[in-house]
C-alpha cells in the first residue's frame, strides 16, 4: 500500500468501486477501506439505466452487468382491479446503445467491479478496515483506522466518502441533511424463480391500490422484487413473517414456485446534504443523497457523481485545472440529485394515495388523459443544467460512436468508448474545413489537456480519430457548428467553433463562473 496515496477510498460499494477504477484507471494511486468482509449477498439497488450502464462500460464491466440483468421494456400503472391506467413501453434501444432499463442483479455487479479493481494496479483494498476518525490539513488528510490487527493511521491527499447513509464522513463534515419531504415505510422482498424460469413480467408494474400501494418489478435473469407500503398501523416484525409474505405476493405468483430471499423494512425519504465538500474531504453516493426508488435513480445518481469527480480530481492532482474545479462537483451534481429527487417524490405521491375517494378521481383523470391522447402527468427525467455551455446539447448525453479501426489491418469499427475511454472527447464535424483559428485552439488543447481524445466526421487526418454516426445522432447535435465537447462521463459540454470551445473549457477548468451565469440563462428559458 502507497504510504501515501493520492486518495483514499472509504467504501466499496457500487460508488466507491467506481470511483476507485477511474481513478487507478487515470493513474492515481488508490487506498480503499471497506469494514465489512465480503460484497453483501441479497440485491438493494435493482435498476441502472442506459446512461450509467454505458458509463460503467468505460470501467470494463457492462458484459458482466449486461448477463446479470434483464431489459425492462416498459412500465404499467394498474388500479386496484389491474386496469392499466397509463403505460410506457420501450423496446427499442437507446441512442447509447444499450436498453433504456437494466434490471440487475447488485451482488453481480460489485463482485465484477471488485474482480476489475484487482486487475488494476496502484490500488489497495483493504476489507475489514473501519474508519473512526479523519483529519485534513495542508497537505492532505489522515484518517484512524479500525482493522482486524488494531487500529492505523493512514493519510493521503485526499478523500472521498462513499460510506453510505449512515456516513461518518458526512458527519466529519458537519454536513446537514435538506429534507425534501418524504418519508415512508416500505416493505421490500426479493425471490428467486423456479429453476428454468427467467421472468415473471419484462415490464414493470405499480399498483395503485388504495389499500396497498405496490411496485413490482424484475430484478435480474431468474429474480423478482416487489415493494408495499405499509400502513401505520403494521409493524416491521410483523410484515416480515413467511405467511404474511406469502400472502402479499399471491396477488401477483404462486408462493410455492419462488423462494424468498429476502424482506426487510425501509424507510423511504428525499434527503440530500448541505455541504460535499470540505478542502480535501468529498462525499458522494448515498453519503451525500438519498431518494425512494420510484424513478430507479439511487444507485445511478451515485455513480453519476463517481463520474463526475474522478477526471476533476485527476485534472487537479496533475495541474492541468484549479482546485476550485472540485466544487463543481456539487454545484452541478446537487441541482440534478434534487430534481430526480422530487420527481421521485412526485411520481410516489401518485402511486401511494391511500384515501379511496382520490384515489378514485385519480384514476378517473388517467382515464380521461388516455382517452383524449394526452400524456399522462408524471414527471420528465431532469436535464443536466449546471457545468454546461448555454445551448440546447450542453447537458445531454452524447450518443454511443463507433470508431475507425486504428490499425489498417483491423477494419471492424469499435464503440469510441473502448477506444477512448474515461477521457473528454473533442469532434469536430471535417477536420479538413477548420480555419486556422480552430487548428491553434485545437493544437493548444492538445498541449494542455493531456487525456483529450480528437474526433472527427469526415476529412480525418493522422490527429483525428475517424468516427462512424451510424443513425445521425452526433451530426443532430451539432447542427452545423464546428465541434463538439464531452466530458469524460459522456455529458456533453456543449457546440461551437472549436475556437470558442477551447476557451470555454480553459475557463471551465479554472474555476471562471461563467458556466453558472450560463446556467441562470438557461433556466430563464425554461
Amino acid at each position: 500500500m502507497d504510504s501515501n496515496p493520492d486518495v483514499l477510498v472509504i467504501g466499496l460499494g457500487p460508488v466507491g468501486a467506481a470511483f476507485a477504477a477511474l481513478c487507478a484507471q487515470s493513474g492515481l494511486s488508490v487506498c480503499v477501506v471497506e469494514r465489512d468482509t465480503a460484497v453483501y449477498r441479497l440485491p438493494r439497488a435493482v435498476a441502472m439505466d442506459h446512461e450509467v450502464l454505458r458509463q460503467v462500460g468505460m470501467i470494463g464491466v457492462a458484459d458482466a452487468v449486461v448477463a446479470a440483468s434483464r431489459p425492462s421494456y416498459g412500465y404499467e400503472f394498474v388500479n386496484k382491479d389491474d386496469e392499466i391506467l397509463v403505460a410506457r413501453y420501450q423496446s427499442e434501444l437507446a441512442p447509447t446503445g444499450y436498453h433504456f432499463a437494466n434490471m440487475f442483479h447488485q451482488p453481480s455487479f460489485e463482485a465484477a467491479m471488485r474482480a476489475r479493481l484487482a486487475e488494476l494496479p496502484g490500488v489497495s483494498v483493504n476489507l475489514g478496515w473501519e474508519v473512526t476518525a479523519i483529519q485534513q490539513n495542508r497537505q492532505g488528510v489522515t484518517a484512524t483506522v479500525e482493522t482486524p490487527d488494531g487500529p492505523r493511521t493512514l493519510t493521503a491527499r485526499y478523500a472521498v466518502g462513499c460510506d453510505g447513509g449512515r456516513s461518518i464522513i458526512r458527519r466529519t463534515l458537519g454536513a446537514g441533511m435538506i429534507d425534501l419531504g418524504f418519508d415512508e415505510p416500505w416493505l421490500v422482498v426479493d425471490v428467486t424463480l423456479a429453476d428454468g424460469v427467467e421472468v415473471i413480467s419484462d415490464k414493470g408494474r405499480q399498483l395503485c391500490d388504495p389499500e396497498r400501494p405496490t411496485t413490482s418489478t424484475q430484478s435480474g435473469p431468474g429474480r423478482h422484487r416487489w415493494e408495499f407500503m405499509l400502513r401505520p398501523d403494521e409493524s416491521a416484525e410483523e410484515v416480515t413473517r413467511p405467511e404474511s409474505i406469502r400472502q402479499r405476493i399471491s396477488r401477483w405468483v404462486d408462493p410455492d414456485t419462488v423462494t424468498i430471499e429476502r424482506s426487510a423494512v425501509y424507510q423511504f425519504h428525499g434527503l440530500v446534504a448541505e455541504s460535499w465538500r470540505d478542502g480535501n474531504i468529498i462525499i458522494i453516493g448515498d453519503a451525500a443523497h438519498q431518494m425512494p426508488p420510484f424513478l430507479g435513480q439511487g444507485l445511478c445518481s451515485g455513480v453519476r457523481d463517481a463520474f463526475n469527480l474522478a477526471w476533476k480530481l485527476v485534472a487537479v492532482l496533475r495541474g492541468e485545472a484549479d482546485e476550485s474545479l472540485l466544487d463543481t462537483v456539487q454545484t452541478e451534481r446537487s441541482p440534478h440529485v434534487m430534481a430526480i429527487t422530487e420527481a421521485a417524490i412526485a411520481l410516489g405521491k401518485i402511486v401511494c394515495i391511500t384515501d379511496p375517494v382520490a384515489a378514485s378521481e385519480r384514476d378517473r383523470q388517467f382515464r380521461a388523459d388516455r382517452d383524449a391522447g394526452k400524456p399522462p402527468p408524471f414527471p420528465k427525467m431532469p436535464n443536466i443544467d449546471h457545468g454546461v455551455l448555454d445551448d440546447d446539447v450542453g447537458g445531454r448525453v452524447l450518443p454511443e460512436g463507433f470508431a475507425q479501426a486504428l490499425e489498417p489491418t483491423d477494419e471492424t469499427p469499435t464503440r469510441i468508448d473502448e477506444i477512448a475511454g474515461y477521457k473528454p472527447l473533442f469532434i469536430v464535424a471535417d477536420a479538413e474545413a477548420l480555419s486556422q483559428q480552430d487548428r491553434d485552439a485545437i493544437d493548444g488543447l492538445r498541449a494542455s489537456t493531456s487525456d483529450m481524445v480528437f474526433c472527427c466526421l469526415t476529412g480525418a487526418g493522422a490527429d483525428f480519430i475517424s468516427l462512424l454516426d451510424t443513425n445521425g445522432h452526433i451530426r443532430a447535435m451539432l447542427n452545423g457548428a464546428t465541434a463538439l465537447l464531452a466530458k469524460p462521463d459522456r455529458i456533453v459540454f456543449g457546440r461551437g467553433s472549436a475556437a470558442a470551445l477551447a476557451t470555454a473549457w480553459a475557463d471551465y477548468l479554472g474555476g471562471h463562473p461563467f458556466l453558472n451565469e450560463n446556467c441562470a440563462r438557461r433556466q430563464q428559458k425554461a
